[in-house]
């Protein structure tokens, strides 16, 4: 299964108006067989079809890499049993 995305030339969130556009236009252009552009211009138009072919071919997405936060904080020490003296105190 080829790209249908990338045969028509069009993004993930190309509405029917457009695919119908670049179908013509990948046509014109003769890029690829007709018969190949005529599949992936009905794929992208039946949204189930569609929506394998998101599944299968993923746009790829830029993700900035967050730095990580430096923490100086120091932490108390909490003594646990006296936390759990007060825990058991409240099952009585």
């Amino acid at each position: 299964m080829t790209n249908p995305y990338t045969i028509l030339g069009v993004s993930q969130d190309a509405n029917k108006s457009e695919i119908m556009k670049a179908q013509m236009f990948a046509m014109k252009n003769k890029e690829f067989p007709l018969q190949i552009i005529a599949v992936a211009a009905k794929q992208l138009l039946d949204p189930s079809k569609r929506l394998a072919a998101d599944f299968m071919f993923p746009a790829k997405i830029k993700v900035k890499r967050i730095k990580p936060i430096q923490c100086d904080l120091k932490h108390k020490e909490i003594n646990t049993d006296s936390l759990n003296k007060n825990a058991f105190n409240s099952l009585k």
